[in-house]
């Protein structure tokens, strides 16, 4: 049986929070779903940071570039680079192409390669590839996955779909010239399958024998199985990843991992490691022919989901950061992302999800709902919630544990197809609701 209700809080500073409670009888109900691929979800995201993003932050950004590549198109280039390996991926053997052969010359795109601007050409004729500018002189690459697309398209029998995972979604999220835009990435695990990877030591919720719980789960425990080899981290092989380290060290042999997908590899090491993914430095090169790439470690689990910080954990409120995040102020560290998650605990107020459970262990959603990016009337709307409040709300509603997933424009709860209450991201048009592409969701039948 599922539940839901509206709650309506007044804040300290008078502010509206309008809060979504949603309970349900078992994790067992609990689904991964990834959307299918949408291409309004790559003109979505274009119009974000055309109208938003940019305006709001135009002395961060250059001239941004944003592309994906159709179904069918692929590159007519080598996918061999001395500098970034063997590259199996088309989207990011075009980025490293539009990298190496693209800049800015009075303010405009020009090429050293004909061959080059004549693939920019096509994607943009094709609508595949928009341009905005903010106000430095910089240019940059957006590639786009198609891996993401709108939950109210999909899935459409379902009685519950909620958004999961933190993905890339910003210019400093992109770490290398691997990550993609929209890229989903930490821990899944559905009845003891990996279906992605743990990273950067984010608080992961756990549902093992019955028993909820909030744990850290290293890669290192994970085992990785590429082309029926396995491989271990500190026993055959080397795991590199973020923050630990931006590039693998000198020699050797790389093997760029991204969610199950190998997407390169490297000889001779000072490979860059992805903000999506992870290397495997072995000291010895190795012939790949099978890209797809299974994991073990967790087959006791039946459910598991690492994305923010914990809320409340075995009772208690969590009153700061458990788990580690980057501040893109701080840009002599390595980056990863979510490069701009609000990093004060206690007053950066947005639009925020919670999962988690009661003390019996009985599924709970708390879903806060945030400004509109557009339209926003403060003395009536809500304003979303900051982290220690959604602390402890979710506590005093009887959440024994719980961990945040993505929020911002992303946040939505889907009952029987509907919302009750309103995402944030709206089009600044007629500030009607502007649905953001996700590539991980949540679903219950």
């Amino acid at each position: 049986m599922m539940r839901s209700e509206i709650f309506h809080y007044t804040l300290h500073d008078k502010k509206k929070l309008n809060v979504q409670a949603v309970c349900f009888d078992s994790f067992d109900e609990l689904n991964y779903l990834k959307p299918d691929f949408d291409p309004s979800s790559f003109e979505r995201l274009c119009d974000l940071y055309r109208d938003f993003i940019i305006p709001k932050y135009s002395r961060v950004f250059g001239t941004l570039v944003h592309f994906y590549l159709p179904e069918g198109m692929g590159v007519p280039f080598t996918d061999e680079d001395g500098e970034y390996g063997k590259i199996f991926d088309q989207t990011v053997l075009c980025n490293i192409l539009f990298q190496k052969h693209a800049s800015l010359k009075d303010g405009e795109i020009v090429f050293d390669d004909e061959r080059v601007k004549t693939l920019f050409e096509s994607l943009k004729e094709k609508g595949c590839l928009r341009i905005a500018k903010g106000k430095r002189k910089k240019l940059s690459f957006l590639p786009v996955g198609k891996n993401s697309g709108l939950l109210s398209r999909n899935m459409t029998q379902a009685k519950l779909k909620v958004n999961a995972n933190f993905f890339l979604m910003d210019l400093f999220d992109l770490g290398s010239v691997y990550d993609q835009v929209f890229t989903p990435f930490g821990l899944s695990v559905r009845d003891g399958k990996i279906l992605q990877p743990p990273l950067f030591d984010r608080e992961v919720l756990i549902i093992r024998d019955g028993t909820v719980s909030v744990e850290h789960i290293p890669l290192s425990q994970i085992e990785v199985i590429i082309d029926g080899v396995s491989y271990k981290d500190n026993e055959n092989a080397c795991f590199c990843s973020r923050p630990q380290q931006q590039r693998s060290k000198e020699g050797g042999f790389d093997i760029v991992v991204i969610g199950d997908r190998v997407v390169a590899y490297k000889e001779g090491g000072n490979c860059q490691i992805p903000s999506s993914g992870f290397l495997i430095h072995l000291n010895e090169s190795v012939w790949i022919k099978d890209t797809s790439v299974t994991y073990r470690g967790l087959e006791d689990i039946s459910f598991a989901l690492q994305v923010g910080n914990s809320a409340v954990k075995d009772g208690k409120m969590t009153e700061k950061f458990e788990s580690p995040f980057y501040n893109f102020l701080h840009f002599r560290d390595v980056s990863y992302p979510p490069s701009m998650y609000p990093l004060n605990y206690r007053k950066d107020r947005a639009p925020r999800i919670i999962l988690g459970a009661d003390q019996s262990g009985r599924p709970m959603l708390l879903w806060f709902e945030g400004a509109a990016k557009f339209g926003h009337d403060p003395s009536k709307d809500s304003v979303g919630a900051s982290l220690s409040e959604c602390a402890q709300i979710a506590q005093e509603l009887g959440m024994y544990n719980g961990i945040h997933l993505d929020g911002g424009g992303s946040a939505q709860i889907l009952l029987n197809g509907k919302r009750e209450l309103m995402i944030s991201d709206r089009n600044k048009d007629d500030l009607s609701e502007n649905e953001r592409a996700v590539p991980m969701a949540l679903y219950v039948l």
